[in-house]
Protein backbone atom coordinates (compact mmCIF):
# COMPACT_ATOMS: atom_id res chain seq x y z
CA UNK A 1 0.00 0.00 0.00
CA UNK A 2 3.10 2.16 0.13
CA UNK A 3 3.59 4.84 -2.75
CA UNK A 4 6.30 7.13 -1.96
CA UNK A 5 8.58 8.12 1.15
CA UNK A 6 7.69 10.80 4.13
CA UNK A 7 10.06 13.35 5.79
CA UNK A 8 8.20 13.58 9.22
CA UNK A 9 8.23 16.37 10.86
CA UNK A 10 7.53 16.22 15.03
CA UNK A 11 3.66 16.73 15.20
CA UNK A 12 3.38 13.84 12.68
CA UNK A 13 4.96 11.18 15.41
CA UNK A 14 3.94 13.22 18.54
CA UNK A 15 0.30 13.29 17.59
CA UNK A 16 -0.16 9.56 15.57
CA UNK A 17 1.99 8.29 18.75
CA UNK A 18 -0.50 10.28 21.14
CA UNK A 19 -3.22 8.55 19.40
CA UNK A 20 -1.98 4.99 18.62
CA UNK A 21 -1.58 5.36 15.24
CA UNK A 22 1.99 5.28 14.39
CA UNK A 23 1.74 2.11 12.59
CA UNK A 24 -0.26 4.13 10.08
CA UNK A 25 2.63 5.19 9.10
CA UNK A 26 5.17 2.34 7.52
CA UNK A 27 1.27 1.09 6.30
CA UNK A 28 1.43 4.14 3.70
CA UNK A 29 4.83 5.23 2.85
CA UNK A 30 7.89 2.71 1.85
CA UNK A 31 10.45 5.03 4.27
CA UNK A 32 9.80 7.07 6.58
CA UNK A 33 12.80 9.26 7.30
CA UNK A 34 13.40 11.53 10.73
CA UNK A 35 15.36 14.02 10.46
CA UNK A 36 17.81 14.91 14.06
CA UNK A 37 16.03 18.12 14.27
CA UNK A 38 12.94 16.25 15.26
CA UNK A 39 14.48 13.53 17.05
CA UNK A 40 15.90 16.13 19.64
CA UNK A 41 12.81 17.89 19.63
CA UNK A 42 10.57 15.38 20.40
CA UNK A 43 13.76 14.11 22.79
CA UNK A 44 12.71 18.00 24.48
CA UNK A 45 9.12 16.79 24.53
CA UNK A 46 9.64 13.74 26.88
CA UNK A 47 11.59 15.74 29.66
CA UNK A 48 7.78 17.32 29.54
CA UNK A 49 5.82 14.08 28.90
CA UNK A 50 6.85 10.42 29.21
CA UNK A 51 4.82 9.13 26.85
CA UNK A 52 6.20 11.17 24.28
CA UNK A 53 7.63 8.77 21.10
CA UNK A 54 11.18 7.94 20.56
CA UNK A 55 11.91 7.76 17.34
CA UNK A 56 15.07 5.54 17.81
CA UNK A 57 12.49 2.72 18.80
CA UNK A 58 10.73 2.87 15.69
CA UNK A 59 12.25 -0.13 13.82
CA UNK A 60 10.70 1.47 10.71
CA UNK A 61 11.98 4.80 10.63
CA UNK A 62 15.36 6.11 9.08
CA UNK A 63 16.59 8.35 11.11
CA UNK A 64 18.85 11.42 9.15
CA UNK A 65 21.27 13.75 9.24
CA UNK A 66 20.62 17.42 7.58
CA UNK A 67 23.37 19.51 7.24
CA UNK A 68 22.92 23.01 8.52
CA UNK A 69 24.15 24.32 5.22
CA UNK A 70 20.90 22.13 3.37
CA UNK A 71 18.83 23.54 6.02
CA UNK A 72 20.60 28.09 5.48
CA UNK A 73 19.93 26.90 1.66
CA UNK A 74 16.29 27.65 2.38
CA UNK A 75 14.52 30.95 1.62
CA UNK A 76 14.19 33.05 4.96
CA UNK A 77 12.12 32.05 7.40
CA UNK A 78 10.82 31.70 11.00
CA UNK A 79 10.22 28.01 11.09
CA UNK A 80 11.83 25.90 13.76
CA UNK A 81 14.96 23.30 13.60
CA UNK A 82 12.73 20.64 12.63
CA UNK A 83 10.64 22.14 9.91
CA UNK A 84 13.65 23.48 8.13
CA UNK A 85 14.95 20.21 8.09
CA UNK A 86 12.17 18.47 7.00
CA UNK A 87 11.83 20.54 3.84
CA UNK A 88 15.31 21.00 3.06
CA UNK A 89 15.67 16.82 3.32
CA UNK A 90 12.29 16.97 0.78
CA UNK A 91 13.74 19.04 -1.30
CA UNK A 92 16.63 17.39 -2.08
CA UNK A 93 14.96 13.89 -2.12
CA UNK A 94 11.78 14.18 -4.78
CA UNK A 95 10.45 10.66 -3.84
CA UNK A 96 9.84 12.38 -0.39
CA UNK A 97 6.51 13.94 0.88
CA UNK A 98 7.16 16.90 3.49
CA UNK A 99 5.09 16.08 6.68
CA UNK A 100 4.36 18.85 7.76
CA UNK A 101 1.45 20.56 10.09
CA UNK A 102 2.55 24.11 11.19
CA UNK A 103 0.96 26.24 8.65
CA UNK A 104 3.72 28.42 7.61
CA UNK A 105 6.19 25.62 7.13
CA UNK A 106 3.22 24.04 4.87
CA UNK A 107 3.24 27.35 2.58
CA UNK A 108 6.81 27.10 2.14
CA UNK A 109 6.90 23.72 0.88
CA UNK A 110 4.52 24.36 -1.39
CA UNK A 111 6.14 27.28 -2.46
CA UNK A 112 8.99 25.34 -2.94
CA UNK A 113 6.75 22.92 -4.54
CA UNK A 114 6.99 19.89 -2.45
CA UNK A 115 3.96 17.79 -1.79
CA UNK A 116 2.94 18.04 1.62
CA UNK A 117 0.89 15.95 4.09
CA UNK A 118 -0.02 16.50 7.44
CA UNK A 119 -1.68 14.61 10.15
CA UNK A 120 -4.97 14.33 8.77
CA UNK A 121 -4.14 13.84 5.45
CA UNK A 122 -2.43 10.77 6.60
CA UNK A 123 -5.78 9.60 8.32
CA UNK A 124 -7.70 10.09 4.90
CA UNK A 125 -5.22 8.33 3.43
CA UNK A 126 -5.24 5.65 6.17
CA UNK A 127 -9.08 5.91 5.77
CA UNK A 128 -8.85 5.43 1.77
CA UNK A 129 -6.13 2.68 2.25
CA UNK A 130 -8.98 0.60 4.27
CA UNK A 131 -6.28 0.83 7.37
CA UNK A 132 -8.82 1.88 9.61
CA UNK A 133 -12.87 2.19 9.40
CA UNK A 134 -13.30 6.39 9.93
CA UNK A 135 -11.42 9.00 10.34
CA UNK A 136 -14.00 10.78 12.67
CA UNK A 137 -12.95 9.19 15.94
CA UNK A 138 -9.04 9.63 15.40
CA UNK A 139 -10.24 13.54 14.47
CA UNK A 140 -12.13 13.74 17.78
CA UNK A 141 -8.80 11.90 19.81
CA UNK A 142 -6.56 14.15 17.68
CA UNK A 143 -8.47 17.60 19.67
CA UNK A 144 -8.07 15.88 22.94
CA UNK A 145 -4.75 14.94 22.66
CA UNK A 146 -4.29 18.95 22.15
CA UNK A 147 -4.06 18.83 18.57
CA UNK A 148 -5.30 21.75 16.94
CA UNK A 149 -7.75 21.59 14.86
CA UNK A 150 -9.96 24.48 13.25
CA UNK A 151 -13.50 23.47 12.82
CA UNK A 152 -13.68 24.78 9.11
CA UNK A 153 -10.82 21.74 8.68
CA UNK A 154 -12.42 19.05 10.60
CA UNK A 155 -15.65 19.66 8.82
CA UNK A 156 -13.56 19.32 5.14
CA UNK A 157 -11.78 16.32 6.78
CA UNK A 158 -15.29 14.76 7.34
CA UNK A 159 -16.90 15.56 4.05
CA UNK A 160 -13.31 14.33 2.56
CA UNK A 161 -13.60 11.00 4.12
CA UNK A 162 -17.76 11.05 3.57
CA UNK A 163 -18.67 10.66 6.91
CA UNK A 164 -20.93 13.99 6.92
CA UNK A 165 -20.96 16.40 9.55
Amino acid sequence: MSERSLSCDTSILLYLGRIGQLDLLPALFEAVFVPNQVVLELDMGRLLRADTVDPRQLTWATLIEVSGEEIENLPPNRLGPGERSVIAYALLHSHCLAGLDDRLARLLAEELGLKVIGVVGILLKSKRANLIPLVRPFLDQLREAGFRLQDDVYREALHLADEGI
